[in-house]
C-alpha cells in the first residue's frame, strides 16, 4: 500500500477522516441540542455553573447541589478535581457551549487513538475496521451527547495509557494513570484493571508478579486512592457519599443482560473471544450491572465511559490473538447493525423511546424562539432566576440560578408554562409567583415574572399578553 508525501498510508488517512468527521458531526449535534434547549438532565447545568463559580469567588459551587445534598462546592458529590484544568479555557470562553466543544473534541481525538492503538497492533484494514465499529457505536455517541462530563476525557486517556503500555513507556502510562483518577472517584476501577491485564497479561503467576512490581504498586496505590477519596474524602468535604446505596441491593435482570449483549454486540463480540480481557473488563462492567440505577444499563448515558475503551483495548487484542479474519466482515456488519439499533439520537421527539436507549433529541422544545431573548436579557442583568431545568443551562454562567424553588426567593422566575412538568408543578409555580411578583413577559406558553418592588427595565422584550 503506497504512502502520501507525509508518510501515511490510505488507512491512515482515512482513519484520521473518520476522527474528523466524528468530531465534525457530532460537535453539531451537540450544538443543536444545546440551542434546541435539550439539555434538561441538569448536568450541563451544574458543570457550567460550578466553573463559573471561580469567575464569582465560589470556585465549583452550583445551586443544584446546595440545594439538594447540602454540597458547599462540587467536590463533595463528585470528587474531580481534573475540573480546575479546565478553569483557564473556561475563563477565556465561560459557556456551556465551551464544554460542550471541548468533550467531543476529546472523545473525536479517542476516534484517532484508537486507531493509532489498533495500528500498532494489527494489519492495516483490520485496524481500520476496527476503528470504525468504535467511531459508530452507540455508547460513544451517548456519552458525547447526554449532557457534559468530565469522565469523558478518561476515555481517550484510557486509549492513550494502553497505547504507552504497548509501547513499554511506563512512566507516561503511570502519568496518565494519575491524571485518570483525578477525572472522577470511581475511575480507580478502570486503572487497577488495566494495571492488573497488563501485569497479568500472560499468565497470572508469580513470575508475572516479581517482573511487574511497578504495575502491581500503581494498582494497589489506585484501590487505596479510592477508598480513601470514597471513605473520608467525599464525606469530610459534604455531608457522605451519596452513591454508595445503589449497591446495596446488587442484582442482575434482564434488561441489563441484553444490555450487556447489546453493547458487546457493538463491538462485534471481540472482547469476549479473548478470555483473559475478563481482568480487564470485570470490575467496571461489575460497577454498572449491579447498580441499582437503570440509566447505568441503558444507551445513551455517560455511564460506559470505562467499559467502552477497555472493551476496545480488549477487542484489539482479541483481534491480534485470534486469526478472526474469515468472519471479521461477519462480526463488523453485527456490530454496526448492533449500534445502529440502540444509537441514542432522534431528529424528533419520539412518541415511544425504544427500550433501553435515551435518546438526545435533535428537535426544538416548544416555545425556543420566544424565550431566547429573555434568556439574553436575564444574562446580561444581575438578577438573580428560578427556572425549569430545560433553561438552566443557558443560565448557569450566572451564580443565582436555581431549579429548585426550596428556601430561595428569586428575583426573576422563567419557565414555560406548556411544558413545565405537569400540573403539580404549575400550582407549585402559581403559589410561589401570586402576589410577590408580577408578569412581564408571556409569548408562546414562555412567562417571565418580576418580583413587586423591583425597578427592573425590560425594555426590548415582548410585552406581556402579546
Amino acid at each position: 500500500m503506497g504512502r502520501t508525501k507525509t508518510g501515511l498510508c490510505p488507512y491512515d488517512v482515512t482513519a484520521v477522516f473518520i476522527a474528523l468527521a466524528y468530531s465534525a458531526l457530532l460537535m453539531h449535534f451537540s450544538l443543536v441540542k444545546f440551542e434546541c434547549f435539550r439539555y434538561t438532565s441538569l448536568d450541563l447545568g451544574i458543570f457550567t455553573q460550578s466553573l463559573a463559580g471561580f469567575l464569582h469567588g465560589r470556585p465549583l459551587f452550583n445551586t443544584v447541589e446546595w440545594q439538594l445534598y447540602g454540597a458547599p462546592n462540587h467536590l463533595a458529590v463528585h470528587f474531580q478535581p481534573f475540573l480546575y484544568l479546565l478553569v483557564p479555557i473556561f475563563a477565556v470562553f465561560p459557556s456551556p457551549k465551551t464544554l460542550l466543544v471541548l468533550q467531543t473534541a476529546a472523545l473525536g481525538f479517542s476516534v484517532f487513538l484508537a486507531y493509532v492503538l489498533a495500528r500498532k497492533l494489527l494489519p492495516p484494514l483490520e485496524a481500520l475496521a476496527a476503528t470504525v465499529l468504535y467511531a459508530f457505536n452507540s455508547s460513544l455517541v451517548g456519552i458525547n451527547l447526554f449532557e457534559f462530563h468530565p469522565v469523558s476525557f478518561a476515555v481517550p486517556l484510557f486509549i492513550l495509557s494502553a497505547i504507552f503500555l504497548v509501547d513499554r513507556r511506563e512512566r507516561a502510562f503511570f502519568l496518565v494513570s494519575g491524571l485518570i483518577l483525578t477525572i472522577k472517584e470511581d475511575a480507580f476501577l478502570g486503572v487497577l484493571s488495566l494495571s492488573l491485564w497488563w501485569a497479568f497479561g500472560d499468565e497470572i503467576s508469580l513470575k508475572s508478579a516479581r517482573k511487574n512490581r511497578p504495575l502491581l504498586l500503581l494498582a494497589a496505590l489506585s484501590l487505596l486512592y479510592g477508598a480513601v477519596v470514597i471513605k473520608l474524602v467525599i464525606p469530610a468535604l459534604g455531608g457522605g457519599y451519596l452513591y454508595g446505596s445503589l449497591y446495596t441491593e446488587p442484582r442482575l435482570d434482564r434488561q441489563k443482560l441484553l444490555y450487556f449483549l447489546l453493547f458487546n454486540l457493538s463491538l462485534g463480540l471481540l472482547p469476549l473471544f479473548r478470555p483473559r480481557n475478563a481482568l480487564l473488563l470485570t470490575l467496571p462492567w461489575l460497577e454498572n450491572l449491579l447498580a441499582s440505577r437503570p440509566s447505568q444499563t441503558t444507551f445513551g448515558f455517560h455511564y460506559p465511559y470505562m467499559t467502552l475503551p477497555l472493551s476496545f483495548i480488549g477487542a484489539v487484542f482479541a483481534l491480534r490473538e485470534l486469526d478472526l479474519r474469515r468472519i471479521l466482515p461477519v462480526l463488523l456488519s453485527v456490530g454496526l447493525l448492533a449500534s445502529l439499533a440502540t444509537m441514542p439520537v432522534e431528529l424528533n421527539q419520539p412518541e415511544k423511546p425504544l427500550p433501553l436507549v435515551y435518546p438526545s433529541v435533535l428537535e426544538p422544545i416548544p416555545g425556543r424562539k420566544a424565550v431566547e431573548p429573555v434568556i439574553e436579557f436575564l444574562l446580561g442583568s444581575n438578577l438573580s432566576v428560578y427556572t425549569q431545568p430545560a433553561f438552566y443551562p443557558a443560565l448557569a454562567v450566572k451564580p443565582d440560578v436555581y431549579v429548585y424553588p426550596a428556601g430561595v426567593e428569586p428575583d426573576a422566575v422563567l419557565v414555560n408554562v406548556k411544558t413545565y412538568r405537569g400540573r403539580l408543578y404549575l400550582e407549585r409555580l402559581q403559589k410561589m409567583v401570586d402576589g410577590k411578583y408580577r408578569p412581564v413577559y408571556s409569548r408562546d406558553g414562555v412567562m417571565l415574572y418580576i418580583r413587586e418592588g423591583l425597578n427592573v427595565s425590560v425594555f426590548g422584550l415582548v410585552p406581556t399578553g402579546s
